[in-house]
């Protein structure tokens, strides 16, 4: 007998997350990273085409100094070419399905970042582990959030690439990588660590009394 709608959409998680929010937490956030910033950013793709490039150069120097023939020097320069365009296209790739598989989640309690295409992980992060968040933000609005966790978390850089960075001390520290409106949301991070305090409550004062109204006596002489 099939369970009735309304509890199976209860009990169907929220996109993004390991189960269903208990009672009393809710999602502030969510959202997922810019595949540009992605790019650029934790996979290095500037640097990867220049490495291309200087190999390219170099095929084609090397094979002229060795006094080979102008068709060995673009022979060597086209295999150059195409083992780095192939390199180029595994590194964009691999950025591309990362950020349609990564959503970030910022609820009143915790961080998650749910990542992997193959096999699914979620990664918490409780707000009271959170020693400090901090913004790296680029000229195009993106950015990345880089929160820095207790020491006693023992957290993998290796699981969590790339979604993460090396800190101080060796100290793995997660990233929001390439968030776009990278400053509204890393406002909304501080003010959910950070919540201001509810106003003192006042003392009740009761409302003055209003005045007693002065009262006449006749006197009736008999």
């Amino acid at each position: 007998m099939s369970a009735p709608q309304g509890q199976a959409a209860r009990r169907t998680p929220t996109r993004g997350l390991p189960h269903e929010l208990p009672a009393g937490e809710t999602l502030l956030w969510q959202g997922a990273p810019s595949f540009r910033a992605l790019a650029f950013g934790a996979f290095h793709l500037r640097f990867w085409a220049i490495y291309v490039a200087i190999m390219l150069a170099w095929g084609i120097i090397s094979a002229l100094i060795s006094h080979h023939s102008m068709q060995m020097a673009e022979a060597a320069g086209f295999w150059s070419l195409f083992l780095g365009v192939l390199a180029l296209g595994l590194v964009l790739g691999f950025a591309l399905l990362t950020a349609r598989t990564t959503i970030y989640s910022i609820t009143t309690k915790r961080v998650v970042i749910s990542y992997g295409a193959a096999i699914r992980k979620h990664f918490n992060l409780p707000f009271r582990a959170i020693l400090s968040a901090d913004l790296r933000t680029a000229p195009d609005g993106t950015g990345d959030i880089v929160m820095a966790p207790e020491a006693d978390r023992n957290l993998s850089y290796i699981l969590l690439w790339p979604h993460v960075r090396a800190g101080r001390r060796a100290r793995v520290e997660p990233v929001l990588r390439g968030i776009p409106e990278a400053g509204r949301v890393a406002r909304l991070l501080a003010e959910a660590l950070d919540p201001p305090a509810p106003p003192a409550p006042q003392p009740c004062q009761s409302p003055p009394s209003p005045p007693r109204a002065a009262t006449s006596a006749r006197i009736t002489a008999p």
